[in-house]
């Protein structure tokens, strides 16, 4: 669902900052409307059925948008299925 958003559905990014919140900023910055509209609610915040992982463990488990992001780590977002 979001690989059809992206331009690439794996990227590799350089960032200046050290954390996930660093990370989201830079993406607000340089993704298509189309992805940034699915990720991030009217007031930026990314949207709560998108899951974040930060080398398979969950963000909010490592400090959320403050958890340290260093070379080589792996950060993966996945929307959430609802079904009934």
């Amino acid at each position: 669902m979001l690989k059809g958003l992206a331009e690439e559905p794996e990227r590799t990014v350089g960032l200046r900052g050290e954390s996930l919140g660093d990370l989201l900023k830079h993406l607000r910055k340089v993704e298509d409307i189309r992805l940034k509209g699915r990720f991030f609610s009217d007031g930026g915040e990314i949207r709560p059925d998108i899951l974040v992982f930060i080398n398979n463990v969950d963000a909010s488990l490592l400090g959320g948008m403050g958890a340290a992001l260093k070379d080589g780590d792996e950060v993966t977002f996945l929307p959430s299925v609802h079904g009934g």
